[in-house]
């Protein structure tokens, strides 16, 4: 499907949690793209451009009309990017050019059997929530769906009943939450993501990993999950500068 430049408007803002902000454009038209990819944001009248996943499902069938994108902001760099969203009103036009990137789930080599393992830290999830609820909700794909979230604090998290609600409807799907900077009472998990994964028991030969988030993470996550004996083609990363 060939890029082109689409104009919104901003529908809403919302400060989900500390520095994270969800916001809405909506278009002139449904949109189709898939589930991880991401749209490139012009965020300067000089015509500059930042990257931002898409943290929302497209149009996927006849009558299905979503006609809007979520994308989130961590807005804690403050730079060039989060000053744009942070200035945004509702109703302000916003320029994007979409549908970009390759983080995405490759449907046609999917087999029941396979264990699709989703990792990401801070706002690397923002591609891998729709990415999952497509494949749960959408496509009722019956297979072992695995996220490990790693966030800093108990401050900093959002989306829980959202992802709760996946793991309380759907079997196959597994939910595992880690804090590296907890309070001291704070009765999940604690470490990083990389702990977890390496308390979990799987076909690691039949697993397809998603990693997205600090460039640290994924590299040590990747070759962690290569050592284990997945293969390295089935190990997919978005890096969040």
């Amino acid at each position: 499907m060939a890029v082109k430049k689409l104009i919104g408007k901003v529908e809403f803002k919302d400060n989900l949690a500390g520095e994270v902000w969800l916001v809405r454009i909506k278009f002139s038209e449904d949109l189709y793209f898939t589930p991880g990819q991401y749209v490139s944001v012009r965020v300067s009248e000089a015509g500059e451009r930042r990257s931002y996943s898409i943290a929302s499902l497209p149009s996927v069938v006849e009558g299905d009309k979503r006609d809007y994108i979520d994308v989130l902001i961590d807005v804690s760099p403050m730079g060039l990017g989060s000053r744009y969203f942070l200035a945004l009103k509702v109703g302000d036009p916003v320029e994007v050019l979409g549908f970009l990137g390759k983080f995405t789930v490759d449907e046609i080599s999917l087999k029941p059997t396979d264990t699709l393992l989703f990792v990401a830290t801070g706002s690397g999830i923002a591609p891998i929530k729709p990415m999952i609820e497509d494949l749960l909700v959408v496509k009722s794909f019956k297979g072992k769906v695995v996220l490990v979230w790693g966030m800093r604090k108990e401050s900093d998290l959002y989306w829980g009943e959202e992802i709760e609600r996946l793991d309380r409807d759907y079997e196959n799907f597994v939910y595992e939450l880690v804090l590296s900077r907890p309070e001291e009472e704070w009765p999940g998990n604690k470490g990083h993501v990389a702990d977890i994964i390496d308390r979990l028991s799987f076909e690691w030969g039949n697993t397809k990993a998603y990693l997205c988030g600090a460039p640290d993470m994924v590299e040590e996550v990747g070759v962690n999950l290569a050592g284990k004996g997945v293969d390295e083609k089935n190990i997919i990363h978005e890096k969040y500068a």
